[in-house]
């Protein structure tokens, strides 16, 4: 997890400034593994809420991403490099995608007892940077839920 999280840092830093000079804004940094590949995900997505990322937008940001990343020594960890946009259904992992999504519609899926799973659909409310707490309401009730606790969290249609 450790290696992760520093592979993602550094990529973090190195791209920023390319996205930015773009005219977009970094949504996610993702390393991971799936099967026997290493993939590292860099997302983006544009400030207006009415414009989405296309295709093209992906192109251009390809080339220039790649080739600051493989002149990179943290790159040979990783098998595959995605350039994208986090899609509409966003995953929320950092404090910042909490604190700029109060409000919106969140799907929750928490870890329960015995391997079991729980879902929750409802509105952000709040979140709690020191604590990783944040809190839906859902048609029923508010639920508060920590983020350690959640195998995955999205933004909801």
């Amino acid at each position: 997890m450790e290696k992760n999280q520093n592979i993602e840092t550094k990529a973090r830093a190195l791209s920023e400034p390319l996205i930015s000079q773009a005219g977009f804004t970094l949504w996610d940094v993702i390393f991971e593994k799936e099967g026997a590949m290493n993939y590292l995900r860099i997302l983006f997505h544009k400030d207006s809420e009415n414009e989405s990322v296309t295709d093209e937008d992906c192109a251009l940001m390809t080339t220039p991403l790649n080739e600051l990343m493989d002149k990179q020594d943290f790159i040979k960890h990783v098998d595959i490099l995605e350039i994208g946009s986090p899609g509409l259904t966003r995953k929320l992992r950092r404090p910042e995608h909490f604190t700029q999504n109060l409000g919106k519609p969140v799907r929750v899926v928490k870890r329960g007892e015995k391997g079991k799973t729980n879902a929750f659909c409802g509105t952000l409310c709040d979140y709690e940077p020191k604590t990783n707490e944040f809190s839906l309401q859902t048609a029923t009730e508010k639920v508060v839920l920590n983020v350690k606790n959640c195998l995955r969290i999205n933004l909801d249609l």
